[in-house]
């Protein structure tokens, strides 16, 4: 970490550890992508382009382009050459764009720039859907300054011209792995590019002084940030080249944990880390050895099941079934054939994600949540049309009876000459995870360790004055709230409230069998003994309290009608989701019962006598609730690394400056800022620091387990695709886009390239066609875009294709080709959603009354199969839920509307400009009005030429259904026997009365003949 208070040290310098000071000053000299390992500190670098940018310090951006147009000026004073005004724009408040930011890291960079005592006008500005409207903007551009911005939202503005892309001094876009020649961020960065003129790197005096060196702005800057570095490399032959080509820049900065900076920054001051490997419980292993047996077998049977894929033996196997990447590698090889697939092999692969998970909720559910799971896994199964293969064989049955084991085991005693007939006995065993053990253990401890330390005091260093803090952290909140329970309720209470809400769940059907039947006999032994367990969990639960109210049972736990209604709207969301997931959402309903009873201080897990005080009294609960405790106890801290998203890594370390730091749950980015903290808590402590008060890491692991695979996995991963770009880095052409005077920048700089919008917007290069010569203006390329449909890929295509795109909000349809074609675009996905809500049904009504030619697009995955439905699943008998039938009556109902197949993005553009030959380019106000709600302000004005003898006029069907006693049933009867509104008018009280019957005809008569204004 540099030095703070050495005067001639840049600011953003003095914030950032070394590592990332050097990685900013080789961005800044030179646009490029910057990929870091993860937790290495993505958002602070981040932060501080961000607060570089707008900085008005000696060393900020802000002065060092001043500098750089002083030099300029007295160059060309001295040489006189011709007089070129580029220098001459704006430096007091560069407009610079954030893209790419998640609405958690949002807040993370506005807590990282306010802990940096950033001032309140240098702080970015958020612009979302609901920040106003286009024109308020313009002026908020124009004042310049930092703007995180969504992508659709900034193409659109800079289509329309609310932003001026000269104005624009640099992107900044993160996730850059997720950049692709077809994402809207490419297109930005497109138009971006193209309207910059080319440049050169400038080197000035100030720039030495800071050690930065700087480009000018005049072809605009391009910094791209990324913190997943195998992402770069899987997806798509040469990714990296084509990450970096539709970014437009050309160098790529690696920085890995290996690399020497980040090492010799990293290894200074290493916090103390004691690795705490432990065992599975004899049960578990047995359990983590028939999973995986399970898993060897659903793998050979979809092996067996796709002989014409080349499976690869690394690929599909136990060890990365573990990954979370298994899943999608297993469906991408199979999305070509997969129509043609059995309903038994699909099964598979959802049989091998089901057991996937089942590996991972084996270490994270305690033994009775894990084998509800199991139930809930079969019960389901049963009921499906396709159940689970695995579920069939020898091995499930045996995972069944190791899971029961963990819970409890029925034995029934030998017989003896006095008793033959041995009566069976149910034993609880409730294993208890060797995690949640050995974190008493470490706690007990560490406080045992600190209040020694404490009587010597040893330990009242800078760093825990006022106390210190033990820093728990877990993976989510499901994991929370279990070590919540067992160290507040204790591991006995904790284990029999699961108990008992499994006994009670369990014991239903029983206890009608026995309403029924009126006889023990009629059900087996096993239900027998947990129906009488039942009754001793609960009474060693609450005891004689349970016999309340004249004999009546105590509820497991009351829970408020408000909870109930929570947990149910819970449910219905996630109704429809995977096994696994409808599962998850009851555990933490059951977890959150348990804990709602016992909301205590987590300081309370030490404590091993009670409390002689025993009142009921709420107010001395409230009071003990607010109660302000000193700060020099230890406390204990809970977070997850959820938390960590909303707050980010450093800024959580940073708050809480934990003096002992407990990992329950491994996370490798997590580890690294564990790193990065310790040494900058060792730089502001002084290099003489006592060596005991280093920050301690407790790494808690399961040995030979799943988990341990699964972070070694993360960490190879990682360290390979490291490997492989620097080898890439090597041997890396430039990209196309760098290449020479054949640029579209170049192009567009001497005139060879077209433009639209009065020469604001440039038009996209085909540059294999003639060094860029464009096509006769005579081409039709104007289409109408609704902006909600620059989330997909479509729009930036189209530019590709030298179309001119006109954003609006559209009414009807999504995008309009000329007077006549009206298209509505539908994936897959989107189709099916649309028939099941009716949606598509008004959407071809609107557009077969406005257009003469509608149309329906149907796009298809260009990476999966061409094909509506699978042939197997077509049948002699016409079904009605069929997709195919769907789309017949929809034809029947609208036999004008076109259906359009479109294979992928690519085929849509041809589709589109053929459709435009012969026709006008279409009226872009017109197509804003067509469909808008100003029915009242047609009618009276009115609606223009009829150019269809069957057409509505909606502006009177509109005011007929406003008029009372006018519903659509009796409305049907009034547009047969008038043909206007006036006519209605002139009817007289019996005819209405007629027509709409006594009450409504009154009413409508009534309303006609009231006078406007009371006299």
């Amino acid at each position: 970490m540099a030095d703070a208070d050495t005067p001639t040290t840049p600011l953003i310098q003095a914030k950032l550890p070394a590592y990332l000071a050097e990685a900013f000053e080789e961005l800044y000299g030179e646009d490029g992508l910057l990929v870091l390992g993860r937790g290495m500190g993505i958002m602070q670098i981040i932060a501080a382009f961000v607060r570089f940018y707008v900085d008005d310090s000696v060393c900020g951006h802000v002065a060092l382009v001043r500098e750089e147009d002083n030099e300029k000026r007295r160059h060309l004073n001295n040489n006189n050459p011709p007089v070129h005004n580029d220098f001459q724009r704006h430096t007091i408040r560069p407009l610079v764009f954030v893209l790419g930011l998640k609405e958690s890291e949002c807040s993370v960079l506005l807590s990282q720039l306010e802990s940096w005592g950033t001032p309140s006008n240098f702080l970015p500005t958020f612009i979302t859907s609901e920040s106003g409207q286009a024109q308020d903007r313009v002026a908020m551009y124009r004042r310049g300054g930092i703007f995180v911005v969504t992508s659709r939202i900034l193409i659109v503005d800079i289509l329309t011209r609310v932003v001026d892309v000269n104005e624009i001094e640099c992107f900044l876009v993160a996730h850059a792995e997720k950049v692709s020649e077809q994402s809207t961020e490419a297109f930005i960065l497109r138009i971006y590019k193209t309207q910059h003129g080319h440049r050169h790197p400038i080197e000035h005096e100030s720039c030495k002084k800071s050690n930065f060196s700087t480009v000018t702005s005049a072809a605009g800057s391009v910094k791209a940030f990324s913190s997943e570095p195998a992402d770069l490399l899987h997806g798509a032959f040469a990714k990296v080249d084509k990450v970096l080509k539709s970014l437009q820049v050309r160098r790529l900065y690696l920085y890995p944990r290996f690399h020497a900076s980040v090492s010799d920054e990293l290894e200074k001051c290493q916090p103390y880390v004691d690795e705490m490997h432990m065992q599975l419980t004899p049960l578990m292993k047995e359990i983590q050895g028939i999973i995986a047996a399970a898993v060897q077998t659903c793998i050979k049977e979809l092996k067996k099941a796709t002989a014409m894929i080349d499976w690869k033996d690394a690929d599909v196997s136990v060890e990365n079934c573990l990954s979370k990447n298994f899943d999608q590698a297993i469906s991408r090889q199979l999305d070509q054939d997969w129509h043609k697939l059995k309903h038994s092999t699909r099964q598979l692969v959802n049989d091998l994600r089901t057991l996937r998970t089942l590996f991972q909720y084996l270490i994270e559910y305690d033994c009775v949540s894990f084998y509800k799971l199991l139930l809930n896994i079969q019960a389901s199964s049963a009921a499906s049309r396709n159940p689970s293969l695995w579920l069939l064989t020898p091995a499930a049955d045996l995972l069944f009876r190791k899971a029961k084991e963990r819970i409890y085991t029925i034995q029934k005693p030998r017989p003896t000459k006095r008793q033959k007939n041995q009566i069976s006995v149910l034993s609880a065993n409730l294993e208890e995870s060797p995690k949640l053990r050995l974190l008493r253990t470490l706690l007990t401890e560490i406080k045992t360790e600190w209040e020694k330390n404490l009587v010597r005091k040893s330990y009242l260093s800078q760093r825990n004055r006022g106390g210190a803090s033990i820093l728990v952290m877990v993976k989510d909140k499901r994991t929370l709230d279990i070590v919540r329970s067992n160290l507040v309720e204790g591991k006995d209470r904790s284990m029999s409230l699961r108990w008992l809400n499994f006994l009670e769940k369990n014991n239903v059907s029983t206890r009608s069998v026995l309403k029924d039947a009126g006889d023990t006999s009629c059900i087996s032994e096993e239900s027998r003994l947990l129906l009488e367990e039942e009754s001793r969990v609960r009474n060693f639960l609450f005891g004689n309290s349970a016999q309340m109210s004249g004999g009546k049972k105590r509820p497991f736990s009351v829970v408020p009608n408000w909870v109930k209604k929570k947990r149910k709207i819970a449910q219905e969301k996630n109704r429809g989701n995977t096994l696994y997931e409808k599962e998850d959402v009851q555990q933490r309903a059951v977890l959150d019962e348990a804990i709602a009873n016992t909301d205590v201080a987590i300081d309370q897990c030490f404590n091993t006598e009670e409390s002689g005080d025993n009142s009921d009294d709420s107010d001395d609960e409230i009071d003990e609730l607010f109660k302000v405790e000193p700060l020099h106890d230890l406390r204990i801290v809970f977070r997850t690394y959820a938390d960590t998203e909303e707050v980010g890594s450093s800024m959580l370390l940073e708050d809480i400056n934990p003096g002992f730091v407990v990992l329950f749950d491994a996370d490798p980015s997590f580890i690294r800022s564990l790193e990065i903290h310790a040494n900058a808590m060792s730089s502001t402590e002084g290099p003489e620091k006592n060596k005991k008060d280093r920050l301690r890491v407790y790494f808690m692991l399961f040995e030979a387990s799943a988990e341990e695979r699964q972070f070694l996995k993360l960490l190879e991963r990682e360290q390979n695709a490291f490997e492989r770009l620097i080898n890439h880095k090597r041997t890396m052409p430039l990209p196309i886009t760098m290449l020479g005077g054949t640029t579209q920048e170049m192009m567009q700089a001497t005139g060879k390239v077209g433009s639209y919008a009065s020469g604001a917007l440039p038009l996209s290069v085909d540059t294999r066609r003639g060094r860029g010569v464009s096509r006769s203006d005579k081409e039709r390329r104007i289409i109408v875009v609704d902006v909600r449909e620059f989330r997909s890929a479509l729009p930036s295509i189209l530019h590709q294709q030298e179309m001119r795109l006109a954003p609006v909000t559209l009414t009807v349809g999504d995008f309009v080709l000329s007077p006549v074609h009206c298209v509505e675009r539908k994936s897959i996905s989107d189709l099916f959603g649309s028939f099941a809500s009716g949606r598509l049904h008004t959407q071809a009504e609107a557009m077969s009354k406005h257009y003469k030619c509608p149309c329906l697009l149907i796009e298809f995955d260009p990476e999966k199969s061409f094909s509506l439905q699978n042939v197997n699943e077509l049948g002699s008998d016409i079904k009605q839920d069929s997709i195919c039938s769907k789309m017949a009556l929809l034809m029947m109902h609208f036999p004008r509307l076109r259906i359009l197949w479109s294979r992928s993005p690519y085929e849509t553009v041809k589709i589109f400009k053929s459709l435009k030959v012969n026709h006008g380019e279409p009226d872009v106000e017109k197509a804003v009005e067509i469909g808008s709600n100003e029915s009242i302000d047609n009618l009276i004005i009115g609606g223009g030429e009829v150019t269809d003898e069957d057409e509505i006029n909606e502006a009177a069907r509109d005011m007929l259904l406003r008029l009372p006693g006018i519903n659509r049933n009796n409305a049907r009867k009034i547009i047969d026997r008038c043909d206007s509104i006036a006519e209605l008018a002139e009817m007289n009280r019996d005819d209405l009365k007629e027509l709409l019957g006594p009450l409504s005809g009154q009413k409508l008569f009534t309303f006609f003949r009231k006078k406007i204004a009371a006299t």
